[in-house]
């Protein structure tokens, strides 16, 4: 913004640089000639060879190469590609790369949506994408309103079912052995049936045998 030459450039750079990456200054100074003059492109140079190594560049590629959408919106994946971007620029050096790379991360509905599309440019693109996505979700929406208006109204129309009446408290009754229950009625003298004699007839009969006869059935005389 001064428009200082390249000498002045790397100056105003390590007046910059404070902590850690102040210290680091220091010595790398110290480590050249007294007045030496720094380079804007030595000075860029020493800063990345310290900061941004080689192993970070690659994971940084690897990142970049990886990026997808996902579930994160649009905005949301444009800063992540122009972060990344930054650690593989053979990939965005034209308007041309740039856009294929865009494309190639971008979620399937969205992509789907815009695989018609005819921008030619990044920010074109981009701007039609943004369009498409609210466009998405206010349709999205729409269904799900729907969709709840329905649902509400299917159980408006379900028949009541009547709740069952309320049970009484169980009442604790204490324990009652059960009682032998008797076949003799009160009042009435309970009949036996005696077996006679084959030939022989009841009281009474043509046929009743003898008074000193025993019993058939206990060998006794006298009944």
């Amino acid at each position: 913004m001064l428009r200082v030459s390249e000498e002045l450039k790397a100056e105003y750079a390590a007046h910059q640089l404070e902590g850690k990456a102040g210290v680091w200054w220091s010595h790398y100074r110290t480590s050249l000639p007294a007045n030496v003059v720094v380079t804007w492109d030595q000075f860029q140079t020493a800063f990345r060879n310290t900061y941004i190594l080689q192993g970070l560049m690659t994971i940084k590629h690897t990142e970049f190469m990886n990026l997808t959408q996902g579930t994160k919106s649009l905005t949301e994946y444009l800063h992540a590609f122009n972060n990344l971007s930054r650690y593989a620029t053979e990939f965005v050096d034209t308007e041309a790369k740039k856009l294929a790379s865009f494309k190639r991360g971008l979620g399937p509905k969205l992509s789907k949506n815009m695989a018609g599309n005819k921008s030619t440019t990044f920010n074109e693109f981009v701007s039609d994408a943004l369009t498409q996505e609210n466009s998405n979700a206010i349709y999205a929406a729409s269904k799900n309103r729907k969709r709840a208006y329905e649902a509400g109204a299917s159980q408006s129309k379900a028949p009541v079912t009547s709740k069952p009446a309320n049970r009484p408290p169980n009442v604790v009754t204490r324990y009652r052995p059960p009682q032998k229950k008797s076949n003799v009625k009160i009042g009435v003298r309970k009949s036996f049936t005696v077996a006679l004699p084959r030939g022989a007839m009841g009281q009474g009969g043509p046929k009743t045998p003898p008074d000193n006869r025993p019993c058939f059935n206990c060998k006794q005389v006298g009944h």
